[in-house]
């Protein structure tokens, strides 16, 4: 299925969360629940994902581990996948219809369906289910009839 709209983040997460929240929301996200992927209310989600600290030696010159977070705004759920893997399905009110996928150190505005948002968060299927940190995220949103 081709989405309305796609982002990818790729960059280091200092934090180790990615947040996702009504672009207006401002700090009405959940408290992170660190034994959880995935942590949410109604106003927003924080998911764990791969720390910028995560590399093997800080000595010499290094680069800071990079996660990736794809956002698709699709119009209706897609079949699973045998590639990917769900970790979290609810639903997220974006009363502005924007939402703002970042952390402290960064965010980028999306588009999403103004109104309740079906979110659905996935990882690769060969991600360990005990890896609460991965390296990649993807979020679909649908709208919530």
């Amino acid at each position: 299925m081709q989405p309305l709209v796609a982002t990818c983040i790729r960059r280091p997460f200092h934090w180790g969360i990615v947040i996702i929240a009504d672009a207006r929301s401002g700090s009405q996200i959940p408290d992170v629940d660190p034994e959880k992927a995935v942590s949410s209310n109604e106003h927003g989600i924080v998911a764990l994902i791969r720390h910028a600290q995560d590399i093997d030696t800080f000595e010499g010159e290094f680069d800071w581990a990079e996660a990736q977070v794809l956002v698709r705004l699709l119009t209706r759920p897609e079949p699973p996948s045998t590639d990917r893997r769900e970790v979290f399905r609810g639903r997220l009110m974006i009363a502005s219809g924007r939402i703002s996928i970042g952390d402290a150190d960064g965010e980028v505005v999306h588009p999403a369906h103004e109104g309740w948002n079906e979110l659905i968060v996935t990882v690769a299927s060969n991600v360990a289910v005990s890896n609460l940190s991965p390296e990649e995220l993807r979020i679909d949103l649908i709208p919530a009839g």
